[in-house]
């Protein structure tokens, strides 16, 4: 197996590297690199892991087959700040530049008919939004694998009690067909306004005939997580 390892690090855009953030919570999800397919994720025992990972002290740790020359990961902090590593190598330390005095932010994660469990099934990503993320219009879709006369919705599903979730609420029925990134009319949670988002899970669901469709989603937001950054100069 390979290990993969890397560590959120405070460093605003052109400052030099700071102290390591520690805060709680946060998500990681892997692919293989170039793939939008969910990686096969293990710990240091071999047991499978689930995808994505949870972040310990702003670190991720997982293993993947040795036959995984590199992987993609798509993080989303405890603090509601999301980044993307791309290519990332094994065996070794990767710091992960958070710039924490950005508010303006853009969530990215792929999709890929391969992880659904069945047709037309909403598919958790396993990404769950923070409450005080304010998701704003106009999200994109890059369809990087076509389907001819299919569709992605890109929503919310539930996790706070009663909510409901909206499966279709931030992308309606986006065609497949063409290839490369496409702009999308908004869902109605973002109906010529900003969403202000609750603890919901955020999903995908490809229509009943998708066989081959795969890319990757583009949500703008305003993260306006309220609390105190932690970090450690250790």
């Amino acid at each position: 197996m390979r290990k993969y390892k890397f560590q959120l690090q405070d460093r605003p855009i052109g400052a030099f590297a700071g102290p390591s953030i520690i805060g709680t919570g946060g998500k990681c999800l892997v692919t293989e690199a170039g793939n939008c397919q969910k990686a096969t994720l293990y710990d240091a025992a071999g047991a499978s892991l689930a995808n994505p990972i949870s972040l310990t002290r702003g670190s991720g740790v997982f293993y993947t087959a040795t036959a995984v020359d590199a992987v993609d990961l798509f993080i989303l902090t405890g603090e509601g700040f999301a980044t993307q590593l791309w290519s990332v190598g094994p065996d070794e330390l990767h710091e992960v530049p958070i710039d924490r005095s950005n508010r303006s932010q853009m969530l990215v994660f792929p999709f890929s008919v391969d992880d659904q469990v069945s047709n037309n099934t909403e598919v958790d990503t396993g990404l769950d939004l923070i409450v005080g993320m304010v998701m704003q219009p106009f999200p994109y879709v890059k369809v990087v694998t076509i389907d001819a006369t299919e569709t992605v919705n890109i929503g919310t599903g539930e996790v706070v009690p009663a909510d409901g979730g909206d499966a279709d609420g931030f992308v309606s029925l986006l065609a497949l067909d063409t290839a490369g990134l496409v702009a999308d009319t908004n869902g109605a949670l973002l109906n010529a306004v900003e969403y202000i988002a609750p603890a919901d899970s955020l999903t995908w669901t490809l229509s009943a005939g998708a066989d081959t469709g795969e890319g990757y989603v583009f949500l703008p937001y305003r993260n306006l997580v309220s609390g105190t950054p932690i970090i450690t100069q250790s």
